[in-house]
């Protein structure tokens, strides 16, 4: 089976470099990859002191994971290199626990001091084993301008019938030159070090972009007093237009009610007008609630949308670009939505049906009155992301990955934002970009200005009328 292990992040705690350990026990033995080896285990202390073929393998391994090509390496463990010693899909094998300190003074003569790795162990107590340790070794991730690693100090091959490992049989010489390939790390081919010459020679550049403001605003959305009062108001009327007068109500006998049941398609209300008059105030009460915390709803299908472009001024073209903008604290951040769903806006509360006779039958339909500005919106095709949508962390926008060649610009995903109090003038946001094929973060400041203040029964309205210009277009379309 696959390796089950999230490379989106490198391990770095305890309980991660176990996950990988146990992820390894269970994969199979066709999962090793570009930035993952494992080896059921290595004896660093032989009995025969000439056998260096577990030093051999460990710096092989190092010096392959180290010459990576950093737009490759990046796309998993944010281009680190591991190396596992002690678990295979076999089983869990365990190693020797060497001190740190020791197992850096054998390997560093083979691979130099310029490669960044180091070592650490974790226990596995399964299967039967008791704090077996396993050893992780992590090389860090390779850049743009790094030279061509080698072995910098020959490795003899173990004495006759020392070693296993056929690889290991062989003289390592000076200067030899290793590459990590899917599953394997093998010397260098011409290819290889061809690459390797291309990244010596492309030294790190600073990432140089631009972010501009190309269209949209932060809108301050707020509800006022009078106007919620106006449309609970306005629902209780619609609710109460219905209801018979209470001295009306009083002289329907018993006998006319129920001559009414026997003799019409339609039964009488079962709620006393006293039950209706609670039902409609416990409804308005929730309405009064619900209706500020439709506001991410509404203003992500109603609000205007911002717009970014992003330049490159490099003279490099730019592989999947992620920027990330960071919003004041009170400004929210919103995934736009291009359609609605039934009903609109989702979290208001059910309208009871209006007070009067229902149909008899099991399929009575229930009516639903809503406040004007608030039915409206009872139409509309099924909920659709956008082709490619930000995605939102707290006041962190995320914009999707865009390549972006040698001068020229990319528009970002649009995204919108509301401020749920009143404020004006101008915003100053800061943004940070970075590319899978170049080292280092681009950063800056742009400036989002502040719209005046809207109702979020404008909006209500406003998304009424995009509803309504749809279904007219459709209708139009299909005549």
């Amino acid at each position: 089976m696959a390796l089950e292990f999230d490379t989106r992040r490198p391990p770095v705690r305890a309980s991660q470099y176990l996950e990988l350990v146990k992820a390894i026990r269970t994969a199979s033995t066709a999962d090793e990859l570009d930035w993952l080896e494992w080896k059921s285990t290595l004896d660093f202390r032989p009995k025969n002191k000439a056998d260096k073929s577990a030093r051999a393998h460990l710096a092989r391994a190092i010096v392959g994971f180290a010459n990576r090509q950093p737009d490759i390496a990046l796309r998993n463990v944010e281009g680190h290199g591991l190396l596992v010693v002690g678990v295979d899909p076999e089983g869990y094998h365990g190693v020797d626990e060497l001190d740190s300190v020791e197992l850096e003074r054998w390997i560093t003569p083979y691979v130099g001091e310029e490669i960044d790795w180091r070592s650490t162990y974790v226990h596995v107590s399964e299967e039967g084993h008791d704090r077996l340790p396993v050893l992780i070794v992590t090389v860090s991730p390779p850049s743009w301008g790094d030279p061509i690693y080698c072995i910098r100090k020959e490795i003899p091959p173990p004495p006759r019938g020392e070693s296993e490992q056929g690889k290991d049989r062989e003289t390592i010489r000076e200067a030899t030159i290793f590459v990590r390939r899917t599953g394997r790390t093998d010397r260098a081919r011409a290819v290889d070090i061809d690459r390797l010459g291309e990244r010596l020679l492309r030294r790190q550049q600073a990432l140089d972009l631009d972010l501009t403001l190309q269209t949209g605003s932060v809108i301050p959305v707020v509800v006022p007093d009078d106007v919620l009062d106006r449309v609970i108001d306005a629902g209780r009327q619609g609710l109460l237009k219905h209801l018979p007068a209470s001295s009306e109500s009083a002289q329907v006998t018993v006998d006319q009610m129920m001559k009414e049941y026997f003799s019409s398609e339609k039964r009488p209300d079962p709620r006393s007008r006293e039950e209706y008059l609670e039902e409609v105030d416990r409804y308005l009460g929730e309405l009064r609630a619900a209706a500020p915390k439709t506001l991410p709803e509404v203003a992500a299908f109603a609000a205007p949308r911002i717009e970014l472009r992003l330049h490159n001024r490099t003279h490099t073209h730019l592989k999947d670009v992620q920027v990330r903008l960071e919003l004041p604290d009170g400004v929210l951040a919103l995934v736009p939505t291009e359609y609605i769903t039934k009903p609109f806006p989702s979290g208001l509360p059910q309208a009871p049906r209006p007070y009067g006779p229902t149909k008899r039958g099991p399929f009575a339909g229930l009516a639903v009155s809503l406040p004007r500005g608030v039915s409206g919106l009872m139409s509309g095709a099924p909920l659709l992301p956008t082709r490619w949508d930000v995605e939102v962390e707290g006041t962190t926008v995320v914009f999707p990955g865009e390549d972006v060649r040698v001068g020229l610009s990319e528009d970002l995903a649009h995204f919108v934002a509301v401020a749920e109090e009143q404020m004006s003038g101008t915003l100053q946001v800061p943004w940070t970009a970075t590319a899978t094929n170049m080292d280092g973060t681009a950063q800056g400041t742009m400036f989002l200005p502040v719209a005046p203040v809207q109702s979020l029964f404008d909006l209500i309205e406003a998304a009424n009328s995009i509803a309504r210009g749809s279904e007219e277009n459709d209708s139009e379309s299909q005549e």
